[in-house]
């Protein structure tokens, strides 16, 4: 494992689906389920255009309506049917870990100066359910995850909450595959590594001026460099 300058200290933001996971739809069916109980309207959730938008943003669109707060506390229904639903769809259906992540995550967890943590737009009883599912969840401490709720309804508002945790001595990194996560990491200050692990291209990752980009054929040692690379520090 490369050794890194010892006065820096990296909390790690991961992003769950599109870059720690992939559910080829296990979670897009209950959740369309999940909706049409409450609004008898069937829908089509589109997940390319609705990539890195949270499960609160994909609810009010999907309902048409707006982020009131009374519409934020219908939606949150809606999201607690979804997550009963999810981890039986889970289980019939194609979920794999991306990559080399479990690997990535075991290096990850031996270095001292790094913590892991996840900075994601899923509600946070459907993101446990998916690290549970694929067997990740023990990487991450629960005062780690930053999920969407009514509060942090938006993916800049899970990410604000995220960035108020990093230590004074720590550099912020979120780890996203979508535009928005780019986007919404550095409107709170935080780094930024994009991976084209999910809907879109390193190339149309780019456009976004993430602090670095990785093909779709990441590992821990190419995370390294790009850590070396954001934290303007090298890998020995």
């Amino acid at each position: 494992m490369p050794n890194v300058n010892h006065a820096i200290q990296i909390k790690l933001f991961w992003d769950i689906d599109g870059t720690i996971l992939r559910t080829h739809g296990a979670a897009a069916i209950p959740f369309a389920d999940a909706v049409e109980n409450f609004t008898g309207i069937r829908v089509r959730i589109d997940r390319q255009k609705l990539s890195g938008f949270t499960d609160y943003e994909i609810a009010l669109h999907l309902m048409g309506i707006s982020s009131e707060k009374e519409n934020l506390k219908k939606v949150t229904k809606v999201l607690n049917f979804y997550t009963d639903l999810l981890r039986a769809s889970l289980k019939v259906g194609r979920v794999e870990k991306i990559g080399e992540i479990e690997e990535v995550f075991n290096v990850l967890q031996e270095n001292p100066q790094v913590e892991l943590a996840i900075g994601t737009g899923n509600c946070y009883k459907g993101a446990v359910a998916k690290l549970s599912h694929v067997r990740l969840l023990q990487f991450f401490e629960s005062k780690n995850i930053f999920c969407a709720s009514e509060e942090n309804w938006n993916r800049d508002l899970v990410l604000l909450s995220a960035q108020k945790s990093v230590d004074q001595n720590q550099v912020g990194i979120v780890i996203g595959d979508s535009p928005k996560d780019i986007l919404s990491a550095k409107s709170v200050g935080l780094k930024v590594i994009a991976v084209a692990t999910g809907m879109h291209s390193e190339e149309e990752l780019a456009q976004y001026s993430p602090d670095y980009t990785l093909d779709n054929n990441w590992n821990y040692r190419s995370l390294y460099s790009a850590i070396s690379q954001v934290t303007n520090f090298l890998a020995n």
